[in-house]
């Protein structure tokens, strides 16, 4: 079983090399595509020198969004002929990736298996078991990092949504597996340090309390908003429970921006932001575009 590894970098930090080496001497072929502007050359020559023949290094030279990267990840590993391919973000970090390759190898038979995912968190190495175990539970949605995915069917689900360039490509190629009657299976005690954004501390204008919370920028604002909008377009009849219209609405326009009027700065930048991801959304306009 040839198994292989696509992460993608954007503008990575020094930690970047670390988070790889947690499991790539495990994998057969490692693939780094590289979504940055300016060439990581100091990056690439310590991945070239420590893994040597079995790394890809693929230079894009901009920023073409992490759906067309995981599409030229993945398309790599099916060229090799790998027969599951590891999706990493650039910021995460195995704590016990032994163990995940068991937990594959214990899957091997089953035929409807189209996704395996981790215990991705903040501080995953307190959570270690002293004994970690094979239990799997089905989950309906995961996101990208720390997914093993199953290259006999990733043609035939079609691979990763290039509309959406970033946020909710994840939950996109998941609902794509279950149209397809393929499960999505969740490892509880596989652990993966995960950076799940930065935390600030917020006073509520009404309140005045002081919460604990994640911003996005204005940029994400609007990737987030159209892109749930094109969710619900897409799947509002297939999972309502999900992406209905309804429920868009609430979180994106109704939850997202009491929170931005409440305790975020830059409150008419990211309320701007969803107002043309709205507009871009009713004419149809998909893919990358940038907040000026």
């Amino acid at each position: 079983m040839i198994i292989a590894a696509t992460v993608v970098l954007y503008n990575p930090q020094e930690d970047v090399f670390d988070n790889i080496c947690s499991y790539g001497n495990l994998i057969d072929y490692l693939i780094v595509v590289d979504n940055s502007v300016t060439v990581n050359q100091n990056l690439k020559l310590k991945l070239q020198n420590k893994f040597q023949s079995k790394l890809f290094y693929i230079e894009n030279n901009e920023n073409l969004g992490i759906a067309k990267a995981l599409n030229i990840g993945t398309n790599k590993a099916v060229e090799l002929r790998s027969a599951w391919n590891l999706t990493m973000d650039q910021d995460s970090r195995f704590i016990n990736f032994e163990h995940y390759i068991k937990c594959l190898a214990s899957i091997q038979g089953h035929n409807n298996i189209g996704l395996l995912s981790a215990n991705t968190t903040r501080n995953a190495i307190a959570l270690l078991p002293d004994n970690p175990t094979f239990d799997f539970e089905e989950r309906k949605l995961v996101i990208t990092s720390a997914n093993f995915v199953n290259l006999g069917f990733f043609k035939q689900v079609g691979g990763y949504e290039e509309k959406l360039f970033i946020d909710l490509v994840d939950f996109d190629f998941c609902l794509k597996l279950r149209l397809q009657k393929l499960k999505i299976l969740y490892f509880k005690d596989v652990l993966v340090e995960h950076n799940l954004g930065e935390v600030f501390k917020r006073r509520n204008i009404l309140s005045r309390k002081i919460k604990e919370k994640r911003e996005h920028s204005p940029q994400r604002a609007y990737y987030i908003a159209r892109n749930h909008l094109f969710m619900a377009m897409k799947y509002r009849k297939l999972f309502p429970k999900e992406f209905s219209f309804l429920k868009i609405i609430n979180i994106v326009f109704i939850h997202d921006v009491t929170k931005i009027l409440l305790y975020e700065d830059h409150k008419l930048d990211k309320l701007r932001a969803k107002l043309i991801a709205f507009v871009h959304f009713i004419n149809r306009r998909f893919g990358k575009y940038e907040i000026q």
